[in-house]
């Protein structure tokens, strides 16, 4: 029996840029990607951004549809919702060339009722898609439920037609068929340890592989895409309420803020750190200033409920540094000198003095920040277990050193501090996984090698 089943799956609580790692191998001219699979649901969000720069999003669609001799399937663990699977239809047809897109017939279709229907139910936090009411809906077989029909060249196939064409591709020699995950593992209803701040199903190889209808024997491997600093979806909902979304774990919650300054003077973020580093004096003058021009929704998401009745003179210089950098982003703005850190003179650094680098995200599908945390190991190594990946693809590793964003090449050819190699040598030695690459930036080949990312 041939193997040529290769799985990407994220290792964390999702966004860790898994359709980075896919259009890496989507785009490798030396693998022959026959055929992709995806079992998304709306929720989902995964951006492709190519060399030059341009992004695209991709929903239900697999990513490696920029390989343009690549056979695009979506399974029966997929959900779509009609109105966005046609815009993204129209945003990715430059990908497709008129290829077919196959589509199992059992993908039921979101409506508005079942996203009205968490709105009313969820509590937890959540997208509101509807995905979890649409499953609900499918598990009881409610006679409302409705599936997809073909639209334009995505064809609705029964699940012998679905199966006899993508068993054209699964255990063909010198082919490769990759599975597409979705969410995280630490997302997983079962075995995150999250409940009930998780996803509506489980997250794991194994479950893509039963989704695609694929026998495990024909997996070759898993490649686990993680981040230094794990993130959680936001505590604030679009319409402005706060509500608790989920820890990550034993890890400790950061912020942006620490992050920024962490990968770009040198050091590691943790609880406390800029109190240490930068405590004297703050003028309250200025807090005055940004509490009176930092936008409502952003002095929530740092003083939560009771930021109409803040003190200027509790405000601390990482809440100030915060409310300053939340400031300029609502501008727009991504990079700026602190007025709180422009006059420090100890910081080490060829950088202008304060000048602050924000690299904070936002989600793909609610616009919301995304909270950062520190990586809790034992919920990696928990995830490896059950997973056992082939190798880690350490995604964003420029929050750990700026210096690094964009760049390529491999991993023997470009410096890295001891600090750094230390941290590379821990995560390994912890998981008993190698890692293969490093993620430095958004960009189609913004990698450092470590080891070959396919086995061959």
């Amino acid at each position: 029996m041939i193997k040529n089943v290769i799985a990407v799956i994220d290792g964390a609580a999702g966004s860790c840029g898994k359709a980075k790692v896919v259009g890496e191998i989507a785009t490798d001219q030396t693998v022959n990607l026959g055929a992709a699979v995806t079992n998304c649901m709306p929720n989902a969000g995964h951006t492709f951004v190519d060399e030059k720069g341009n992004a695209t999003i991709f929903r239900n669609i697999p990513v490696s549809c920029v390989n343009p001799n690549t056979e695009l399937f979506i399974g029966p663990g997929s959900a779509i919702d009609m109105e966005v699977f046609s815009d993204e239809y129209e945003r990715v047809k430059k990908f497709l060339n008129g290829r077919k897109i196959y589509v199992h017939g059992m993908v039921p279709l979101i409506e508005e009722r079942h996203k009205q229907y968490e709105r009313e139910h969820i509590k937890s936090g959540s997208t509101f898609k509807g995905c979890g009411a649409v499953s609900k809906e499918k598990v009881m077989r409610d006679k409302e439920l409705k599936f997809f029909q073909t639209y334009k060249d995505a064809v609705c196939c029964s699940n012998d037609e679905w199966l006899e064409r993508l068993y054209s591709h699964v255990g063909k020699e010198r082919e490769y068929v990759i599975l597409e995950g979705a969410q995280g593992c630490d997302l997983d209803l079962n075995h995150s340890g999250n409940y009930p701040f998780v996803t509506s199903r489980n997250v794991s190889t194994s479950q893509l592989l039963a989704d695609s209808g694929i026998s495990p024997e024909y997996l070759l491997q898993t490649i686990m895409v993680i981040r230094p600093f794990p993130i959680r979806i936001s505590n604030i909902t679009k319409s402005g309420d706060i509500i608790y979304t989920g820890d990550y774990g034993k890890g400790d919650e950061l912020t942006w803020t620490q992050i920024n300054l962490a990968s770009q003077y040198g050091g590691y973020p943790y609880v406390g750190d800029i109190e240490q580093l930068y405590n004297y004096i703050l003028s309250r003058k200025l807090i005055k200033k940004g509490l009176k021009y930092c936008p409502e929704e952003y002095l929530k998401q740092i003083f939560g409920n009771n930021y109409k009745n803040i003190n200027p003179g509790d405000v601390s210089i990482l809440q100030a540094l915060e409310m300053e950098r939340l400031y300029w982003k609502s501008k727009g703005v991504d990079s700026y000198v602190s007025r709180y850190l422009k006059n420090m003179p100890f910081i080490d650094s060829d950088l202008e003095p304060g000048i602050i680098f924000d690299q904070s995200e936002q989600t793909t599908v609610t616009k919301k920040e995304r909270r950062i945390f520190d990586l809790d190991i034992d919920k990696l190594k928990s995830n490896c277990r059950i997973n056992t990946p082939s190798s880690l693809y350490l995604n964003f590793f420029q929050h750990l050193s700026r210096a690094h964003a964009g760049l390529k090449g491999s991993y023997d050819d470009i410096y890295l501090d001891k600090p750094l190699r230390e941290y590379l040598d821990w995560l390994e030695r912890e998981t008993s996984i190698s890692v293969s690459a490093l993620g430095t930036g958004a960009r189609n080949g913004e990698r450092i090698i470590k080891k070959e990312l396919i086995r061959r």
